[in-house]
């Protein structure tokens, strides 16, 4: 029986193997898909903002942008990890898969209100860490989130990129106590990305 790569699940193959250092940059839909129905309090920081995906349908005036690596936007040369931060009311970023923890945890220590990152839902180890923290609302896309590989929405052959992976924003709001809120996120093409929120479980 065949087995599916990492690289294959985001999006890629096996043959090409996995992008250098996990650019894989979030579709415009799914940001806008966020902003219909979280507000975002500034400051903000996204402190892995890549070639500016996000930070660009953001308030950019309010926005602090950084990276590791030089994509061409925001201050690059920035460990996210390893830098002592300011306080700002949002952090919200598209962190490297094999660091989802570790960005989250630091993020709730630069975070003064929330926490919105994308990932994949699977995780056993992600898994026992969100238990644990105030993670308030999951927002799942009932269709496909297929994440830019290098940034790019199309292969080589100029076809969209196809994950089987299914992507969520996670919002953590500090000082939440409550049982974590799984909602359904919906892309309505015909709306030019206007976004409609389906509850899965009320309040």
């Amino acid at each position: 029986m065949a087995t599916l790569s990492g690289a294959s699940l985001a999006g890629g193959s096996s043959a090409r193997g996995r992008v250098d250092d996990d650019f894989y940059a979030t579709p415009e839909e799914a940001t806008k898909a966020l902003l219909g129905v979280e507000e975002i309090l500034y400051p903000a920081l996204e402190p892995a903002c890549g070639a500016g995906h996000i930070s660009k349908l953001l308030d950019e005036d309010r926005t602090y942008s950084s990276d590791l690596i030089d994509r061409g936007y925001g201050v690059c040369g920035v460990d996210f990890l390893d830098t002592i931060w300011d306080s700002y009311s949002t952090v919200i970023t598209n962190p490297p898969f094999k660091l989802f923890q570790e960005f989250a945890e630091k993020a709730l220590e630069v975070a003064t209100k929330k926490v919105i990152k994308i990932q994949a839902l699977e995780g056993q180890k992600r898994g026992t860490f969100m238990e644990m923290s105030p993670l308030k609302y999951v927002y799942v896309f009932k269709d496909r989130v297929n994440p830019l590989r290098n940034g790019s929405s199309v292969d080589d052959n100029g076809k969209p990129w196809r994950s089987t992976m299914c992507f969520a924003w996670y919002v953590w709001e500090q000082g939440y106590e409550g049982n974590t809120v799984l909602k359904w996120l919906e892309v309505d093409d015909k709306k030019d990305g206007n976004m409609s929120l389906v509850d899965m479980l009320g309040e």
